[in-house]
C-alpha cells in the first residue's frame, strides 16, 4: 500500500487511528452484553383477534337498523388494555361476486367507507374473549337510501380488522330451494351393519345430527336408501337408536327425493357404456339367519311352498328401500360430471329423469353467473341447477367451527345468494350441501362415527341461511319440478377412467358370482351382495379419498375371486382298486354361508372301469363334504383316469375339472381269491383225515381194554373183521408176518 502523505504525517495518523480502538473494543463488547434484553423489551405482542357479523345473518331490511356484533380475543400473554370498536359501511354495493371475494379475502384500500359506529370494550385477559355490540339506528344518513345490493361492512379494533357484508334484498323474496343430503360415511359393503348403524344413530352419530338440523327446516332430503335398508334388513336385530332414527325420518314432513343406492355415481355408469343406471338386485344376503323352530316337526300348513312365500313377502326390495314420498327419477352425479351425454342419457332410459347438476359445470354458469334452477338441454334432458359459489358458501357455513366464523359465513351466503337471484332476474333459485359436508368434512370420527358436539348446530346455522331469512323463498321439490325451464349447455368435462373402468369391472364381476350363484337354491342371495358392494364402491364420498377407494376396490375384486371360486372339486389323490367293486371317495368343499346343491359326475377315460355316471348331494355352509361314486372294474389291471365335473342344478359346470388316477387290479382279487380256496380245502381235507385216523386208533385201543387176550398184537380200524363175511370164513390177516397162505389155493 502506498501513500502520498509524509512519512511523519503518516506515522502520526496512524497513531490518531489505533489510539481510540480500545475504547471502540470495550463499548462493542459491552453493547454485546445488553444486546439480547433490550431485543427482549422491543418484541412485538401479538395482536387480537377480531371477528363480526351482522345480526340476521348479514341481511338488512329496508327501514331497520343494523346491528353487528364485534368478537374481540386475546390470545398474547399480557392483559389487553380496554379501547374502542369502530365500525364502517360502504355505501357503494359491490359490483359482482368477483368483488365480493376479494372484499372478503382482504382489506381492499379501493373501498370507500363511512364510520356509522362505535362500542367501547373492556380490558381483555390473556386467552379471553370480549364481544361488542354496536347498533347503527334506522335514520342514520349511512342506511338512508341503500338500494338493494350487497355492500361492504368492516370492523376494527386496534390494529385488527374483520370484513364481512350486509345485504339490503329486493322487494319480493327470492325463491330458493335447498338440498341437504343424508348420508353415511362410505362403506365398502353392501349394507352397514348393528354396530355402524348403533353409532351412526346414536346421541352423537353423524346421522342423528343430520337429522335433527333437518327437523323443522324445509331442506329438501337427499336420502341414501342404503341407510333404510340396512335397518330393515336386521329386523328385530337393528339397534333401537337406529330403529327410532328410521321413524323420524319417515315421519317427517320435508320433500325427499332418493340418491342411488349407496349414493352411486350414476355419471360413471353411463360413460361407461350403461344405457340406464344399476339398481340393486337382492338384499336377502343381508338378512339375519332365522332362529330356529322350538318343533321341528313340520305341520301339515307348514309346507315348503308357504314358508316360501311368506319370506319372499317381507324380503320385498321395495319396500327395504322405502323413503318415503319420493318422486323418483332424480338423479345426482358426481359434481362436474353431469355432461349432456349423460342428462340426455338419462332421460332416454327414463322420461321423467331429472339430474342435479352445479351452474359451474355448465356454459351459463362458468363465469360465476347465476342459473335458474330448473334446466332443460339441447337433446331434451331435464336439469335441476344448483348454484355452484352459494353452494359453496353454505358448506363453509357448515364446515365453520367456531360461532364468529359461522356468522360471518352466513352472511358471506346470503351475499351469494342475492347475486343469484338478481342474475336470473326472480326466477327460482337452487343450493345444495355437498354430500361430502354435513356429516364428514365437519371433521367426524369415522372410525366410531360420532360427530363433534356442534355438528348440529353447523347444519341448522347453513339450513337457516335460506330457510329462515326474510330475504328468501323456501322452495318445495314440487315447486321446482314444475318451474319453466330455461336451456342450459352443460360442459363437456372428461368422465373419471378409473370409475368408468370400474363400472365395467362390475359386470364381469358379477357374471362369474353368478355362474357360482346356480347351485344356490336362490341365486340372486349371492349376486346381490356383488351388486350392493358394486354401488358402493361407486359412492360419490370416495371422490376426494382416493387413496381409501382404491383399497376399497382391491377388497372388492378380492370377494369376487373368492365367491366365484368358492364352491368346488378337492385336489384328489390316487386311488388303488383292488376289488372289483368299491366307492371311490371325493371331497366337495363350499366356502359359501348357504347350503349348495351340486352333481358330482364322473367319466372313467378307459373301459376297464365302469362308475356311477353321477351322483347329488347337499352340502352345508362353509364346510366340505365326502361324494361316495360307486366303482366296478371290468377286464384286466392298469391305471385309469377319471375325469370329476361338477354341475350346478341348471347344468353350469362349477370349478375347474379335475382328473383322479386310479390304479386298477382287479385279477390280483381273482388270483387271491383262488389260492384262499385252495388254502382253504386243503385245510379242511387235512382235518377230515386227520379226524378220521384219530378216531380208528381210538377204537383199537377200546378194543384191547375190553379183551386182551383175543385182541392182536398190533390191530388198527382196518384189521377189524368183515361185518359181511359169512360165518366160519377165515378173516384176511393184515400182518404180512403173520399171513399164511392155504394149502389148496
Amino acid at each position: 500500500m502506498t501513500t502520498d502523505l509524509p512519512r511523519g504525517r503518516a506515522a502520526r495518523s496512524r497513531r490518531r487511528l489505533h489510539a481510540p480502538l480500545p475504547a471502540a473494543a470495550f463499548a462493542v463488547l459491552l453493547g454485546l452484553s445488553y444486546a439480547t434484553p433490550v431485543h427482549a423489551a422491543v418484541a412485538e405482542e401479538e395482536p387480537p383477534q377480531l371477528t363480526v357479523a351482522a345480526a340476521s345473518r348479514g341481511v338488512l331490511q329496508t327501514g331497520s337498523s343494523l346491528t353487528a356484533t364485534l368478537t374481540i380475543t386475546n390470545p398474547a400473554d399480557e392483559p389487553l388494555e380496554g379501547s374502542s370498536a369502530r365500525l364502517q359501511l360502504g355505501r357503494t354495493p359491490l359490483a359482482d361476486r368477483d368483488a365480493l371475494h376479494d372484499w372478503l379475502e382482504g382489506p381492499d384500500p379501493e373501498v370507500e367507507l363511512t364510520p356509522v359506529g362505535s362500542g367501547p370494550a373492556d380490558d381483555i385477559a390473556p386467552g379471553e374473549t370480549d364481544t361488542v355490540g354496536i347498533t347503527v339506528a334506522a335514520d342514520h344518513t349511512a342506511l338512508a337510501g341503500l338500494q338493494p345490493g350487497v355492500y361492504p361492512l368492516r370492523a376494527q379494533y386496534g390494529e385488527a380488522s374483520a370484513d364481512t357484508v350486509v345485504v339490503v334484498p329486493q322487494a319480493a323474496a327470492q325463491p330458493v330451494g335447498l338440498v341437504m343430503p343424508i348420508t353415511a360415511p362410505v362403506a365398502d359393503r353392501g349394507l352397514l351393519d348393528a354396530d355402524r348403524l348403533a353409532q351412526l344413530t346414536g346421541t352423537d352419530g353423524v346421522l342423528t345430527a343430520q337429522l335433527d338440523a333437518a327437523a323443522g327446516s324445509e331442506a329438501i332430503l337427499a336420502i341414501d336408501p342404503a341407510i333404510p335398508a340396512a335397518i330393515r334388513a336386521l329386523g328385530e336385530t337393528a339397534p333401537v337408536s337406529a330403529v327410532q332414527w328410521l321413524d323420524r325420518l319417515m315421519l317427517a314432513p320435508n320433500d325427499r327425493f332418493a340418491l342411488q343406492f349407496g349414493d352411486a355415481d350414476v355419471a360413471a355408469q353411463l360413460q361407461a357404456g350403461l344405457t340406464a343406471p344399476l339398481q340393486p338386485l337382492s338384499l336377502e344376503g343381508y338378512l339375519p339367519p332365522e332362529p330356529a323352530e322350538p318343533d321341528p316337526t313340520p305341520t301339515p300348513t307348514e309346507s315348503p311352498a308357504s314358508t316360501g312365500d311368506e319370506d319372499q313377502d317381507g324380503l320385498d326390495l321395495d319396500e327395504l328401500l322405502d323413503i318415503g314420498d319420493d318422486p323418483g327419477s332424480v338423479y345426482w352425479p358426481v359434481p362436474g360430471h353431469a355432461t349432456a351425454a349423460v342428462i340426455d342419457g338419462l332421460h332416454a332410459a327414463d322420461p321423467e329423469a331429472v339430474t342435479l347438476t352445479p351452474s359451474t359445470a355448465t356454459a351459463q354458469g362458468a363465469e360465476l353467473a347465476g342459473v335458474a334452477a330448473a334446466g332443460v338441454t339441447a337433446g331434451g334432458g331435464a336439469a335441476l341447477v344448483y348454484d355452484g359459489s352459494a353452494s359453496a358458501a353454505l358448506d363453509e357455513v357448515a364446515k365453520a367451527r367456531d360461532e364468529g366464523e359461522r356468522a360471518t359465513a352466513a352472511a358471506a351466503a346470503a351475499a351469494e345468494l342475492w347475486f343469484a337471484g338478481r342474475d336470473v332476474g326472480g326466477a327460482p333459485v337452487l343450493v345444495a350441501l355437498d354430500r361430502a359436508t354435513p356429516a364428514l368434512a365437519a371433521a367426524a370420527d369415522e372410525t366410531t362415527g360420532e360427530a363433534p358436539v356442534d355438528l348440529e348446530a353447523q347444519l341448522d346455522e347453513a339450513l337457516d341461511v335460506v330457510t329462515l331469512s326474510s330475504a328468501v323463498e323456501a322452495q318445495s321439490l314440487s315447486d321446482l319440478l314444475d318451474a319453466q325451464r330455461r336451456r342450459i349447455a352443460p360442459a363437456e368435462n372428461a368422465p373419471s377412467d378409473v370409475r368408468t373402468t370400474f363400472v365395467k369391472e362390475i359386470g364381469d364381476s358379477e357374471q362369474r358370482v353368478a355362474h357360482t350363484a346356480t347351485v344356490l337354491e336362490t341365486p340372486d342371495v349371492l349376486t346381490g351382495l356383488v351388486r350392493a358392494e358394486a354401488l358402493q364402491a361407486l359412492g360419490v364420498g370416495w371422490e376426494q379419498r382416493a387413496d381409501e377407494w382404491q383399497d376399497a376396490l382391491g377388497a372388492f375384486r378380492q370377494r369376487t375371486r373368492e365367491r366365484a371360486n368358492a364352491v368346488g372339486i378337492q385336489d384328489p389323490t390316487p386311488v388303488n382298486l383292488v376289488s372289483a367293486g368299491a366307492d371311490l371317495p371325493v371331497w366337495v368343499r363350499n366356502d359359501l354361508p348357504y347350503p349348495v346343491t351340486v352333481t358330482l359326475h364322473a367319466d372313467p377315460q378307459d373301459l376297464r372301469l365302469d362308475v356311477a355316471d353321477e351322483k347329488t348331494v347337499t352340502i352345508q355352509p362353509s364346510s366340505s363334504t365326502t361324494v361316495q361314486m360307486p366303482v366296478e372294474a371290468r377286464v384286466g389291471s392298469g391305471n385309469v383316469d377319471i375325469e370329476l365335473t361338477l354341475l350346478s342344478p341348471t347344468g353350469e359346470v362349477i370349478g375347474p375339472r379335475q382328473t383322479v388316477e386310479v390304479a386298477v387290479r382287479a385279477d390280483w382279487e381273482r388270483i387271491g381269491i383262488g389260492i384262499l380256496v385252495v388254502l382253504v380245502v386243503g385245510l379242511i381235507g387235512t382235518g377230515i383225515v386227520r379226524t378220521i385216523l384219530r378216531r380208528r386208533r381210538t377204537t383199537a385201543a377200546a378194543a384191547r381194554e375190553t379183551d386182551p387176550d383175543d385182541a392182536p398184537e398190533a390191530q388198527d380200524a382196518g384189521d377189524a373183521p368183515d361185518a359181511d363175511a359169512p360165518d366160519g370164513a377165515d378173516a384176511a390177516v393184515t400182518d404180512p408176518q403173520k399171513t399164511e397162505t392155504h394149502p389148496d389155493a
